[in-house]
């Protein structure tokens, strides 16, 4: 990936053997490119700068969401978000360290109250749920797949800071682990999206069209999703 000078600043830019160019705002503000292989550079930087308004407003909106979510905290009182209810850490000094949910609780026990201590026990628990919750959630579609002769769903937990997740023709999914804090809807919706994926690689029409059968609320949970206080 290589770097680009354009009329909005500094961009990403990758080459690919899509037909068309796709542009995307990243919650941090940054801009990536991605062009088929013979795109002339002017050219590619015609069509950002003519999406230059579009891209504003994305960098607004994602400026707003980080001023308004504070810094997560791992002590008693402290609200986590898990499937998208609201929970509050109880941590408790133990001789063994676990998590367990209970009514509206998560109960920490831990030998070491510290913050960094709790985070990472809270954290690995989060990442056992997300493993379980989509592990089930993937499995619903292992049918859908095989009658389109497309390979098995297989999931693959991976921590991305810039993305929900990804999906690969060879039937790898890529799925964030924070994403288990959200509604079950915008889980399953990533899911859907992730698997369009496996048999339409890029955003096209037909990538959308395919979306909108499995998933035909997917603009307002897709919201949703990128406005929740996650």
């Amino acid at each position: 990936m290589e770097s680009i000078t354009t009329a909005i600043g500094r961009c990403s830019l990758k080459r690919s053997r899509r037909r068309t160019l796709s542009i995307s705002v990243l919650p941090n503000g940054s801009v990536e490119v991605i062009a088929p292989l013979d795109a002339a550079l002017s050219e590619i930087q015609r069509k950002i700068a003519k999406r230059s308004g579009w891209i504003s407003r994305q960098r607004r909106f994602f400026s707003t969401l980080r001023l308004e979510r504070p810094e997560r905290r791992y002590c008693t009182g402290a609200t986590h978000r898990y499937l998208g209810r609201q929970y509050r850490l109880k941590v408790t000094t133990a001789d063994h360290s676990d998590v367990k949910l209970r009514g509206a609780y998560l109960h920490v026990h831990t030998r070491s109250t510290s913050g960094r201590a709790v985070a990472v026990l809270v954290s690995g628990w989060m990442r056992e749920r997300a493993k379980e919750q989509f592990e089930r959630r993937l499995g619903k579609w292992l049918t859908w797949c095989v009658e389109r002769g497309l390979p098995e769903p297989k999931l693959h937990l991976l921590d991305m800071p810039k993305r929900w997740g990804s999906g690969h023709r060879n039937g790898r999914i890529s799925l964030n682990p924070e994403l288990v804090r959200a509604p079950s809807s915008c889980i399953d919706y990533v899911i859907a999206h992730e698997i369009c994926h496996v048999k339409h690689p890029r955003h096209d029409k037909e990538f959308y069209a395919q979306l909108e059968k499995l998933c035909p609320r997917w603009k307002a949970i897709k919201h949703r999703l990128e406005t929740s206080d996650l």
